[in-house]
Protein backbone atom coordinates (compact mmCIF):
# COMPACT_ATOMS: atom_id res chain seq x y z
CA UNK A 1 0.00 0.00 0.00
CA UNK A 2 3.01 2.25 -0.12
CA UNK A 3 5.15 3.86 2.53
CA UNK A 4 3.73 6.53 4.80
CA UNK A 5 6.18 9.34 5.38
CA UNK A 6 6.19 11.08 8.75
CA UNK A 7 6.37 14.85 8.33
CA UNK A 8 8.72 16.68 10.66
CA UNK A 9 5.89 18.34 12.56
CA UNK A 10 4.13 15.04 13.22
CA UNK A 11 4.39 13.51 16.67
CA UNK A 12 4.98 16.89 18.29
CA UNK A 13 1.51 17.29 19.80
CA UNK A 14 0.15 15.39 22.80
CA UNK A 15 -3.64 15.43 22.90
CA UNK A 16 -5.80 15.13 25.99
CA UNK A 17 -9.13 13.29 25.70
CA UNK A 18 -11.18 16.34 24.67
CA UNK A 19 -8.64 17.49 22.09
CA UNK A 20 -8.34 14.01 20.65
CA UNK A 21 -12.12 13.63 20.33
CA UNK A 22 -12.33 17.05 18.65
CA UNK A 23 -9.53 16.16 16.21
CA UNK A 24 -11.21 12.86 15.34
CA UNK A 25 -14.57 14.59 14.80
CA UNK A 26 -12.89 17.09 12.46
CA UNK A 27 -11.45 14.21 10.42
CA UNK A 28 -14.88 12.62 10.13
CA UNK A 29 -16.45 15.93 9.08
CA UNK A 30 -13.87 16.44 6.34
CA UNK A 31 -14.47 12.91 5.09
CA UNK A 32 -18.25 13.27 4.94
CA UNK A 33 -17.83 16.58 3.09
CA UNK A 34 -15.65 14.82 0.47
CA UNK A 35 -12.46 16.56 1.54
CA UNK A 36 -10.75 13.20 1.38
CA UNK A 37 -7.08 14.18 1.05
CA UNK A 38 -7.33 16.55 4.03
CA UNK A 39 -9.10 13.88 6.06
CA UNK A 40 -6.38 11.37 5.17
CA UNK A 41 -3.54 13.76 6.01
CA UNK A 42 -5.10 14.78 9.33
CA UNK A 43 -5.65 11.17 10.32
CA UNK A 44 -2.07 10.35 9.38
CA UNK A 45 -0.83 13.20 11.56
CA UNK A 46 -3.11 12.24 14.46
CA UNK A 47 -1.69 8.70 14.42
CA UNK A 48 1.86 9.99 14.81
CA UNK A 49 0.73 12.44 17.48
CA UNK A 50 -0.97 9.61 19.38
CA UNK A 51 2.13 7.44 19.77
CA UNK A 52 2.27 6.20 23.34
CA UNK A 53 -1.51 5.99 23.79
CA UNK A 54 -2.59 2.54 22.63
CA UNK A 55 -6.30 3.21 23.18
CA UNK A 56 -6.18 6.24 20.90
CA UNK A 57 -4.26 4.22 18.32
CA UNK A 58 -6.90 1.48 18.43
CA UNK A 59 -9.66 4.06 17.93
CA UNK A 60 -7.73 5.52 15.01
CA UNK A 61 -7.12 2.12 13.44
CA UNK A 62 -10.83 1.30 13.69
CA UNK A 63 -11.78 4.70 12.26
CA UNK A 64 -9.27 4.38 9.41
CA UNK A 65 -10.70 0.96 8.58
CA UNK A 66 -14.25 2.31 8.54
CA UNK A 67 -13.22 5.11 6.14
CA UNK A 68 -11.29 2.75 3.86
CA UNK A 69 -7.85 4.13 4.79
CA UNK A 70 -6.39 0.65 5.26
CA UNK A 71 -2.76 1.75 5.06
CA UNK A 72 -3.37 4.18 7.94
CA UNK A 73 -5.08 1.45 9.96
CA UNK A 74 -1.96 -0.67 9.51
CA UNK A 75 0.15 2.29 10.57
CA UNK A 76 -1.88 2.84 13.75
CA UNK A 77 -1.67 -0.82 14.72
CA UNK A 78 2.08 -0.82 14.07
CA UNK A 79 2.61 1.97 16.61
CA UNK A 80 0.91 0.16 19.49
CA UNK A 81 3.32 -0.54 22.35
CA UNK A 82 1.21 -2.94 24.44
CA UNK A 83 0.11 -5.51 21.91
CA UNK A 84 -1.59 -7.48 24.69
CA UNK A 85 -4.27 -4.80 24.68
CA UNK A 86 -4.48 -4.22 20.91
CA UNK A 87 -3.92 -7.73 19.52
CA UNK A 88 -7.59 -8.78 19.41
CA UNK A 89 -8.64 -5.60 17.60
CA UNK A 90 -5.74 -5.86 15.14
CA UNK A 91 -6.26 -9.54 14.34
CA UNK A 92 -10.06 -9.39 14.01
CA UNK A 93 -10.08 -6.14 12.04
CA UNK A 94 -7.40 -7.17 9.55
CA UNK A 95 -8.91 -10.61 9.00
CA UNK A 96 -12.54 -9.53 8.73
CA UNK A 97 -12.44 -6.04 7.21
CA UNK A 98 -9.27 -5.50 5.19
CA UNK A 99 -9.45 -6.04 1.42
CA UNK A 100 -7.48 -8.87 -0.12
CA UNK A 101 -6.40 -6.78 -3.12
CA UNK A 102 -3.36 -4.58 -2.38
CA UNK A 103 -4.43 -1.00 -2.93
CA UNK A 104 -2.09 1.81 -3.95
CA UNK A 105 -2.28 5.16 -2.15
CA UNK A 106 -4.02 6.69 -5.17
CA UNK A 107 -6.60 3.90 -5.21
CA UNK A 108 -7.24 4.29 -1.49
CA UNK A 109 -7.97 8.01 -1.90
CA UNK A 110 -10.12 7.48 -5.02
CA UNK A 111 -12.16 4.71 -3.41
CA UNK A 112 -12.54 6.70 -0.19
CA UNK A 113 -13.98 9.57 -2.21
CA UNK A 114 -16.39 7.15 -3.87
CA UNK A 115 -17.43 5.80 -0.46
CA UNK A 116 -18.05 9.32 0.87
CA UNK A 117 -20.18 10.11 -2.18
CA UNK A 118 -22.24 6.94 -1.72
CA UNK A 119 -22.65 6.81 2.04
CA UNK A 120 -22.87 10.48 3.02
CA UNK A 121 -23.74 12.54 -0.05
CA UNK A 122 -26.34 10.56 -2.03
CA UNK A 123 -24.16 10.62 -5.14
CA UNK A 124 -24.08 6.95 -6.04
CA UNK A 125 -24.11 7.54 -9.80
CA UNK A 126 -21.06 9.80 -9.61
CA UNK A 127 -19.22 7.33 -7.36
CA UNK A 128 -19.87 4.41 -9.72
CA UNK A 129 -18.61 6.45 -12.70
CA UNK A 130 -15.47 7.46 -10.80
CA UNK A 131 -14.68 3.89 -9.74
CA UNK A 132 -15.03 2.65 -13.30
CA UNK A 133 -12.88 5.48 -14.71
CA UNK A 134 -10.19 5.77 -11.99
CA UNK A 135 -9.66 2.19 -10.82
CA UNK A 136 -7.83 -0.30 -13.00
CA UNK A 137 -8.14 -4.08 -12.72
CA UNK A 138 -11.60 -3.87 -11.12
CA UNK A 139 -12.19 -7.55 -11.87
CA UNK A 140 -9.61 -8.50 -9.22
CA UNK A 141 -10.25 -5.65 -6.75
CA UNK A 142 -12.59 -6.95 -4.04
CA UNK A 143 -13.00 -3.57 -2.31
CA UNK A 144 -13.88 -1.76 -5.55
CA UNK A 145 -16.54 -4.40 -6.25
CA UNK A 146 -17.88 -3.94 -2.70
CA UNK A 147 -18.24 -0.18 -3.24
CA UNK A 148 -19.92 -0.72 -6.61
CA UNK A 149 -22.39 -3.04 -4.88
CA UNK A 150 -22.99 -0.44 -2.16
CA UNK A 151 -23.52 2.28 -4.77
CA UNK A 152 -26.00 0.23 -6.76
CA UNK A 153 -27.87 -0.76 -3.59
CA UNK A 154 -28.24 2.91 -2.63
CA UNK A 155 -29.64 3.53 -6.14
CA UNK A 156 -32.05 0.60 -5.59
CA UNK A 157 -30.50 -1.30 -8.50
CA UNK A 158 -30.47 -4.55 -6.56
CA UNK A 159 -29.64 -6.83 -9.50
CA UNK A 160 -26.35 -5.02 -10.17
CA UNK A 161 -25.70 -4.71 -6.44
CA UNK A 162 -26.12 -8.46 -6.03
CA UNK A 163 -23.77 -9.14 -8.95
CA UNK A 164 -20.95 -6.95 -7.64
CA UNK A 165 -21.17 -8.08 -4.01
CA UNK A 166 -20.99 -11.70 -5.15
CA UNK A 167 -17.79 -10.84 -7.05
CA UNK A 168 -16.35 -9.15 -3.96
CA UNK A 169 -17.14 -12.19 -1.78
CA UNK A 170 -15.69 -14.59 -4.35
CA UNK A 171 -12.46 -12.57 -4.31
CA UNK A 172 -12.39 -12.31 -0.50
CA UNK A 173 -14.44 -14.99 1.24
CA UNK A 174 -13.48 -13.91 4.79
CA UNK A 175 -14.56 -10.28 4.64
CA UNK A 176 -17.41 -9.70 7.09
CA UNK A 177 -18.34 -6.28 5.69
CA UNK A 178 -19.06 -7.84 2.31
CA UNK A 179 -21.33 -10.48 3.82
CA UNK A 180 -23.20 -7.86 5.87
CA UNK A 181 -23.83 -5.87 2.68
CA UNK A 182 -24.87 -9.04 0.84
CA UNK A 183 -27.52 -9.74 3.49
CA UNK A 184 -28.86 -6.20 3.18
CA UNK A 185 -28.98 -6.35 -0.60
CA UNK A 186 -30.85 -9.67 -0.56
CA UNK A 187 -33.24 -8.32 2.09
CA UNK A 188 -34.31 -5.64 -0.40
CA UNK A 189 -35.83 -8.15 -2.83
CA UNK A 190 -39.48 -9.24 -2.52
CA UNK A 191 -38.37 -12.82 -1.94
CA UNK A 192 -35.92 -12.00 0.83
CA UNK A 193 -35.99 -14.84 3.35
CA UNK A 194 -32.54 -15.94 2.15
CA UNK A 195 -31.13 -12.75 3.67
CA UNK A 196 -31.75 -14.00 7.21
CA UNK A 197 -30.16 -17.33 6.29
CA UNK A 198 -27.04 -15.47 5.10
CA UNK A 199 -26.89 -13.57 8.41
CA UNK A 200 -27.31 -16.64 10.58
CA UNK A 201 -24.70 -18.64 8.64
CA UNK A 202 -22.27 -15.72 8.72
CA UNK A 203 -22.72 -15.17 12.46
CA UNK A 204 -22.33 -18.87 13.17
CA UNK A 205 -19.23 -19.41 11.05
CA UNK A 206 -17.37 -16.14 11.71
CA UNK A 207 -14.89 -16.34 14.57
CA UNK A 208 -15.09 -12.97 16.34
CA UNK A 209 -13.50 -11.99 19.65
CA UNK A 210 -13.57 -8.19 19.35
CA UNK A 211 -16.76 -6.93 20.99
CA UNK A 212 -17.45 -3.90 18.71
CA UNK A 213 -17.45 -6.23 15.69
CA UNK A 214 -19.60 -8.80 17.49
CA UNK A 215 -22.14 -6.09 18.34
CA UNK A 216 -22.15 -4.94 14.72
CA UNK A 217 -23.04 -8.49 13.64
CA UNK A 218 -25.90 -8.69 16.15
CA UNK A 219 -27.29 -5.30 15.12
CA UNK A 220 -27.17 -6.30 11.44
CA UNK A 221 -29.20 -9.41 12.24
CA UNK A 222 -31.89 -7.21 13.81
CA UNK A 223 -31.85 -4.93 10.75
CA UNK A 224 -32.29 -7.85 8.37
CA UNK A 225 -35.11 -9.22 10.55
CA UNK A 226 -36.75 -5.81 10.24
CA UNK A 227 -36.41 -5.92 6.43
CA UNK A 228 -37.71 -9.49 6.09
CA UNK A 229 -40.52 -9.40 8.70
CA UNK A 230 -44.06 -9.01 7.30
CA UNK A 231 -45.97 -8.02 10.44
CA UNK A 232 -45.70 -4.23 11.00
CA UNK A 233 -45.45 -4.38 14.80
CA UNK A 234 -42.64 -6.98 14.65
CA UNK A 235 -40.86 -4.91 12.01
CA UNK A 236 -40.92 -2.01 14.47
CA UNK A 237 -39.67 -4.25 17.28
CA UNK A 238 -36.63 -5.37 15.25
CA UNK A 239 -35.93 -1.85 13.99
CA UNK A 240 -36.12 -0.58 17.56
CA UNK A 241 -33.71 -3.31 18.64
CA UNK A 242 -31.34 -2.34 15.82
CA UNK A 243 -31.20 1.27 17.01
CA UNK A 244 -30.88 0.15 20.63
CA UNK A 245 -27.81 -1.89 19.67
CA UNK A 246 -26.49 1.13 17.76
CA UNK A 247 -26.86 3.23 20.95
CA UNK A 248 -29.52 5.46 19.38
CA UNK A 249 -31.92 5.08 22.31
CA UNK A 250 -34.09 8.08 21.44
CA UNK A 251 -34.91 6.72 17.99
CA UNK A 252 -35.41 3.21 19.36
CA UNK A 253 -37.93 4.41 21.96
CA UNK A 254 -39.82 6.53 19.41
CA UNK A 255 -40.23 3.53 17.09
CA UNK A 256 -41.33 1.18 19.90
CA UNK A 257 -43.78 3.67 21.40
CA UNK A 258 -45.43 4.21 18.00
CA UNK A 259 -45.96 0.43 17.68
CA UNK A 260 -47.96 0.10 20.93
CA UNK A 261 -51.55 -1.07 20.29
CA UNK A 262 -54.41 -2.56 22.31
CA UNK A 263 -52.98 -6.06 21.82
CA UNK A 264 -51.35 -6.74 25.18
CA UNK A 265 -49.51 -9.92 24.14
CA UNK A 266 -47.81 -8.01 21.33
CA UNK A 267 -47.17 -5.03 23.55
CA UNK A 268 -45.37 -7.26 26.06
CA UNK A 269 -42.52 -7.78 23.59
CA UNK A 270 -42.30 -4.07 22.84
CA UNK A 271 -42.40 -3.19 26.54
CA UNK A 272 -39.64 -5.70 27.30
CA UNK A 273 -37.21 -3.90 24.99
CA UNK A 274 -38.37 -0.48 26.18
CA UNK A 275 -37.53 -1.54 29.74
CA UNK A 276 -33.94 -2.36 28.69
CA UNK A 277 -33.59 1.06 27.05
CA UNK A 278 -34.95 2.93 30.08
CA UNK A 279 -32.51 1.05 32.33
CA UNK A 280 -29.67 1.86 29.96
CA UNK A 281 -30.72 5.52 30.27
CA UNK A 282 -30.84 5.21 34.08
CA UNK A 283 -34.61 5.83 34.22
CA UNK A 284 -35.64 3.03 36.59
CA UNK A 285 -39.12 4.44 37.29
CA UNK A 286 -40.19 4.21 33.65
CA UNK A 287 -38.39 0.88 33.32
CA UNK A 288 -40.41 -0.48 36.24
CA UNK A 289 -43.71 0.59 34.68
CA UNK A 290 -43.12 -1.04 31.28
CA UNK A 291 -41.34 -4.12 32.68
CA UNK A 292 -44.30 -4.81 34.98
CA UNK A 293 -46.66 -4.58 31.98
CA UNK A 294 -44.44 -6.91 29.95
CA UNK A 295 -44.11 -9.41 32.81
CA UNK A 296 -47.88 -9.55 33.26
CA UNK A 297 -48.34 -11.07 29.81
CA UNK A 298 -45.05 -12.95 29.38
CA UNK A 299 -43.15 -14.23 32.41
CA UNK A 300 -40.35 -15.88 30.44
CA UNK A 301 -39.07 -13.08 28.16
CA UNK A 302 -35.34 -12.70 28.83
CA UNK A 303 -35.24 -8.91 28.42
CA UNK A 304 -38.16 -8.52 30.82
CA UNK A 305 -36.55 -10.82 33.39
CA UNK A 306 -33.25 -8.96 33.15
CA UNK A 307 -35.04 -5.66 33.67
CA UNK A 308 -37.00 -6.97 36.65
CA UNK A 309 -33.71 -8.20 38.12
CA UNK A 310 -31.98 -4.88 37.46
CA UNK A 311 -34.82 -2.95 39.08
CA UNK A 312 -34.68 -5.21 42.15
CA UNK A 313 -30.90 -4.73 42.29
CA UNK A 314 -31.30 -0.96 42.09
CA UNK A 315 -33.54 -1.19 45.15
CA UNK A 316 -31.03 -3.46 46.97
CA UNK A 317 -33.43 -6.43 46.82
CA UNK A 318 -30.76 -8.92 45.86
CA UNK A 319 -32.62 -12.13 46.69
CA UNK A 320 -35.51 -10.98 44.52
CA UNK A 321 -33.05 -10.07 41.74
CA UNK A 322 -31.51 -13.53 42.03
CA UNK A 323 -34.87 -15.12 41.24
CA UNK A 324 -35.28 -13.12 38.01
CA UNK A 325 -31.71 -13.66 36.84
CA UNK A 326 -31.92 -17.41 37.46
CA UNK A 327 -35.04 -17.60 35.37
CA UNK A 328 -33.46 -15.49 32.63
CA UNK A 329 -30.38 -17.73 32.52
CA UNK A 330 -32.66 -20.75 31.98
CA UNK A 331 -34.82 -19.10 29.33
CA UNK A 332 -32.35 -19.01 26.45
CA UNK A 333 -29.36 -20.96 25.20
CA UNK A 334 -27.08 -17.91 24.96
CA UNK A 335 -27.51 -16.54 28.47
CA UNK A 336 -24.14 -14.90 29.13
CA UNK A 337 -25.61 -11.58 30.26
CA UNK A 338 -28.04 -13.27 32.64
CA UNK A 339 -25.30 -15.46 34.12
CA UNK A 340 -23.06 -12.42 34.60
CA UNK A 341 -25.82 -10.66 36.52
CA UNK A 342 -26.40 -13.85 38.50
CA UNK A 343 -22.73 -13.98 39.47
CA UNK A 344 -22.75 -10.27 40.37
CA UNK A 345 -25.75 -10.81 42.62
CA UNK A 346 -24.18 -13.77 44.43
CA UNK A 347 -21.20 -11.51 45.07
CA UNK A 348 -23.49 -8.84 46.54
CA UNK A 349 -24.99 -11.54 48.79
CA UNK A 350 -21.44 -12.38 49.99
CA UNK A 351 -21.47 -15.77 48.28
CA UNK A 352 -18.08 -15.29 46.65
CA UNK A 353 -17.50 -19.00 46.05
CA UNK A 354 -20.58 -19.37 43.82
CA UNK A 355 -19.88 -16.02 42.19
CA UNK A 356 -16.31 -16.97 41.21
CA UNK A 357 -17.44 -20.37 40.00
CA UNK A 358 -20.05 -18.77 37.75
CA UNK A 359 -17.58 -16.30 36.25
CA UNK A 360 -15.20 -19.11 35.35
CA UNK A 361 -18.05 -21.16 33.92
CA UNK A 362 -19.04 -18.19 31.75
CA UNK A 363 -15.50 -17.95 30.33
CA UNK A 364 -15.54 -21.65 29.46
CA UNK A 365 -18.73 -21.09 27.47
CA UNK A 366 -17.91 -17.63 26.08
CA UNK A 367 -14.28 -16.51 25.99
CA UNK A 368 -15.35 -13.09 24.68
CA UNK A 369 -17.07 -12.12 27.95
CA UNK A 370 -14.98 -9.10 28.92
CA UNK A 371 -17.05 -8.58 32.07
CA UNK A 372 -16.22 -12.08 33.28
CA UNK A 373 -12.49 -11.43 32.77
CA UNK A 374 -12.89 -8.16 34.65
CA UNK A 375 -14.70 -9.65 37.64
CA UNK A 376 -12.26 -12.54 37.97
CA UNK A 377 -9.43 -9.98 37.89
CA UNK A 378 -10.96 -8.21 40.90
CA UNK A 379 -10.99 -11.40 42.98
CA UNK A 380 -7.79 -13.13 41.82
CA UNK A 381 -4.59 -11.10 42.38
CA UNK A 382 -2.53 -13.54 40.29
CA UNK A 383 -4.73 -12.86 37.24
CA UNK A 384 -5.50 -9.20 37.97
CA UNK A 385 -3.32 -7.36 35.45
CA UNK A 386 -3.62 -9.90 32.62
CA UNK A 387 -7.40 -10.21 32.94
CA UNK A 388 -7.96 -6.46 33.23
CA UNK A 389 -5.99 -6.02 30.01
CA UNK A 390 -8.00 -8.83 28.44
CA UNK A 391 -11.26 -7.05 29.32
CA UNK A 392 -10.26 -3.85 27.49
CA UNK A 393 -8.66 -5.81 24.65
CA UNK A 394 -12.04 -7.41 23.93
CA UNK A 395 -13.97 -4.18 24.49
CA UNK A 396 -11.74 -1.07 24.53
CA UNK A 397 -14.76 1.07 25.45
CA UNK A 398 -15.24 -0.80 28.73
CA UNK A 399 -14.63 2.00 31.21
CA UNK A 400 -14.46 -0.23 34.31
CA UNK A 401 -11.42 -2.02 32.88
CA UNK A 402 -9.50 1.22 32.29
CA UNK A 403 -10.42 2.57 35.72
CA UNK A 404 -9.08 -0.50 37.49
CA UNK A 405 -5.99 -0.65 35.30
CA UNK A 406 -5.23 2.90 36.44
CA UNK A 407 -5.77 1.82 40.04
CA UNK A 408 -3.25 -1.02 39.63
CA UNK A 409 -0.72 1.34 38.04
CA UNK A 410 -1.13 3.87 40.87
CA UNK A 411 -0.56 1.09 43.40
CA UNK A 412 2.54 0.00 41.47
CA UNK A 413 3.88 3.55 41.19
CA UNK A 414 3.65 3.64 37.38
CA UNK A 415 2.00 7.05 37.31
CA UNK A 416 2.55 7.83 33.63
CA UNK A 417 0.65 4.73 32.58
CA UNK A 418 -1.97 5.33 35.28
CA UNK A 419 -2.62 8.77 33.79
CA UNK A 420 -3.00 7.33 30.25
CA UNK A 421 -5.48 4.74 31.48
CA UNK A 422 -7.43 7.42 33.34
CA UNK A 423 -7.47 9.59 30.22
CA UNK A 424 -8.99 6.65 28.33
CA UNK A 425 -11.72 6.39 30.96
CA UNK A 426 -12.38 10.13 30.66
CA UNK A 427 -12.69 9.82 26.87
CA UNK A 428 -15.37 7.16 27.32
CA UNK A 429 -17.31 9.02 30.04
CA UNK A 430 -16.06 12.32 31.40
CA UNK A 431 -18.82 12.32 34.02
CA UNK A 432 -17.81 9.10 35.77
CA UNK A 433 -17.02 10.01 39.38
CA UNK A 434 -14.33 7.32 39.57
CA UNK A 435 -12.17 9.27 37.13
CA UNK A 436 -12.02 12.20 39.54
CA UNK A 437 -11.47 9.94 42.54
CA UNK A 438 -8.47 8.17 40.99
CA UNK A 439 -7.20 11.42 39.53
CA UNK A 440 -6.93 12.74 43.10
CA UNK A 441 -5.19 9.53 44.19
CA UNK A 442 -2.79 9.89 41.28
CA UNK A 443 -1.88 13.44 42.30
CA UNK A 444 -1.48 12.39 45.93
CA UNK A 445 0.80 9.50 44.92
CA UNK A 446 2.87 11.83 42.74
CA UNK A 447 3.36 14.19 45.70
CA UNK A 448 4.43 11.31 47.94
CA UNK A 449 6.98 10.11 45.37
CA UNK A 450 8.31 13.65 44.91
CA UNK A 451 8.83 14.02 48.66
CA UNK A 452 10.64 10.67 48.82
CA UNK A 453 12.93 11.69 45.95
CA UNK A 454 13.68 15.06 47.58
CA UNK A 455 14.50 13.36 50.87
CA UNK A 456 17.15 11.16 49.26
Amino acid sequence: MGEIVQKTQYGKVQYDAKEFKSALDAINNKFTNINISASYDDLNRLIFDSEGNDYHLMLLADRATALGFYDLANLAFSKVTDYEIASIDAENTKRLFFPKYKLSREEIIALAEAYSNIEYNDRGNIAIEEINSKISNIANNDYANYLLALGYMKLNDLDNAKKYIQTAITLNTQNLNYKILQSRIVSGFKKNKKALKIVKETNKKTDVTYYPIKRQMISNEEFVKYRTEKQPWLKDYHLGYYYYLRDDNTKALRILQSAITKNNSRNALLYSLMSRIYIKNGDYDKANIVAAKAYKYNVSNVDTLLSMGDIATENNKYKQALKYYKKASQSCSNATEAKLKLADTYSKLNNSKTSKSLYRQILKEDNTSYKAYYNIALTDPSAELNYLKKSVAINPNFIDGWIDLSRVMIENGNLDLAKKYLDNAYYIDGNDFRYYYYQSLLLKKAEELNKLNMAK
